[in-house]
């Protein structure tokens, strides 16, 4: 399975789970931009970078932040694999996440 293929099926993934846990998303087909998937909820829009490795590069990091701040409610989050795995950002650091689940955050 290509790299495309592989991102593509996690962001099929993504948009499942979202939908399951009560969200409407769209998936932002080819995307080079800052969110592959964005999830709305009453109060909350989600905007979800999907990285097979798991890894978002500093400048994505922080683009996925700002852009969650121009929304009310905004939450930026980064779902990857191998099982798929969901972390909200806290800051433009590595290691500024949360274990975030679609029920809303773990404790």
């Amino acid at each position: 399975m290509s790299q495309y293929a592989r991102g593509r099926r996690l962001e099929w993934d993504v948009q499942h789970d979202l939908a399951a846990g009560g969200y409407d998303t769209i998936r932002a087909a080819s995307s080079k931009g800052i969110a592959d998937v964005v999830g709305f909820k009453p109060g909350q829009v989600i905007f979800v970078q999907c990285k097979t490795s798991g890894r978002i590069p500093p400048a994505e990091r922080v683009a996925l932040l700002r852009l969650a701040s121009l929304v009310p409610g905004g939450v930026p989050i980064v779902a990857s694999r191998p099982r798929t795995t969901y972390r909200r950002l806290t800051g433009p650091g590595p290691r500024d996440w949360l274990p975030w689940a679609i029920e809303g955050e773990l404790p």
